[in-house]
């Protein structure tokens, strides 16, 4: 009996271990692909920028008149006017109450009445005729009387019925006085006149003549566009400084300027004014908070021209679309870098910076993984 060998083939078993070998090494790099671009694609920035609107200011001075940088007109007014003032730190003194009645006389016979007749009320308050008067049989006369005694007692209302006393008991029935307005002038105010109380009478006037004056001007419908100043003013006073006075008459006169100008962009030109005041591209102005006025800076009435100022006032702030704060600036920096570069820049209040993973150390280079988000406070 022949014994059966067995035997190997060696040379067909190589082949499918470098297979396996180069299959499994292809699947560890497709994996080990796949979880890198798993992991760059979780990859992310976010850089978050807090602004803040700083206040920007600028000025231009044109000239208004016939040859000047705007067209325009420029005239003046004069207007005068005449108040009762009174001074302050006041004082009461008493005085003698004064009014008017009307006498009454039911009787046939005329009835005469001297000076200083006494007229009194149901009340007992005693006042007295300021001049003879007559009084007409079956009608009526009116006088002038004062209070016998001075003080606040005497400012009295209308009263129904003056009694005569000096007439007869029987003839004060039919001859009598009433009155229809209040007896004043019991108490009078008295101050001394102080420089304060000048000053502030003047400025109340003065407030008073402008308005006045650009009423008048006002009317001339020259232009829509105007600047109004008083240009000269003086005033006279009735009173002495330092002198107790219960109030005191000023006179005063004005002359109010009017530069009426044609210029129908003037909001164009004060934020033209503004931008121009931006440092570099990464600023805009702010929409909110613009403002401007245009003030009288000197004038020559001969020549009928004028210089005005403008004043444009606004605030500036951070442009979110600036190249500054392009995604690409911040590719492969550090927090740190980022953080610097940004707090370097005009405007920039403060900054913060997330990363995701955590342990990932600088800004990606793919923009779909940056996010730059700027907010802007009050």
């Amino acid at each position: 009996m022949t014994p059966m060998r067995k035997e190997t083939n060696l040379g067909n078993n190589q082949p499918v271990r470098l297979y396996k070998f180069i299959a499994l090494t292809f699947l560890l790099i497709t994996i080990a692909l796949f979880c890198l671009i798993v992991f760059m694609s979780s990859k992310e920035a976010v850089i978050t920028i807090t602004t803040k609107s700083d206040p920007i200011d600028a000025n231009k001075y044109v000239v208004v008149g016939p040859r000047g940088e705007w067209s325009g007109v420029v005239t003046s007014t004069i207007v005068m006017m005449e108040k009762d003032f009174n001074p302050t730190g006041n004082r009461e003194e008493p005085a003698v109450a004064t009014g008017v009645v009307t006498l009454l006389n039911e009787s046939n016979e005329n009835q005469p009445l001297v000076a200083t007749t006494r007229l009194l009320t149901p009340e007992g308050i005693l006042f007295r005729l300021k001049d003879r008067v007559l009084v007409p049989a079956g009608g009526t006369v009116e006088a002038n009387v004062y209070a016998d005694q001075p003080g606040a007692g005497g400012n009295i209302g209308p009263v129904e019925k003056f009694t005569i006393p000096g007439l007869r008991e029987d003839t004060q029935k039919v001859i009598y006085a009433k009155s229809v307005s209040p007896m004043s002038g019991g108490v009078k105010v008295i101050g001394v006149l102080s420089e304060v109380d000048v000053k502030k009478s003047e400025e109340v006037m003065l407030a008073t003549l402008e308005e006045q004056g650009k009423a008048f001007l006002s009317k001339l419908n020259i232009s829509t566009n105007t600047v109004y100043k008083v240009i000269e003013s003086k005033f006279e006073n009735s009173a002495t400084v330092g002198t107790e006075v219960a109030g005191f008459k000023l006179k005063g006169q004005a002359t109010v300027l009017a530069v009426f100008f044609d210029n129908a962009n003037v909001e164009t030109e004060a934020t033209t004014l503004l931008s121009k005041r931006l440092v570099d591209e990464a600023e805009n102005l702010s929409e909110e908070g613009a403002s401007h006025s245009i003030v009288l800076d000197s004038y020559d009435l001969a020549k009928g021209t004028a210089v005005l100022q403008i004043f444009s006032n606004g605030k500036v702030k951070l442009d979110p679309g600036s190249k500054q704060l392009d995604k690409m600036v911040f590719y492969g920096k550090t927090k740190d870098e980022v953080r610097r570069y940004l707090l370097s820049l005009d405007h920039v209040q403060s900054v913060d910076i997330s990363f995701k993973p955590a342990w990932m150390r600088t800004v990606p280079h793919v923009a779909d993984h940056v996010q730059v988000i700027v907010k802007e406070v009050e």
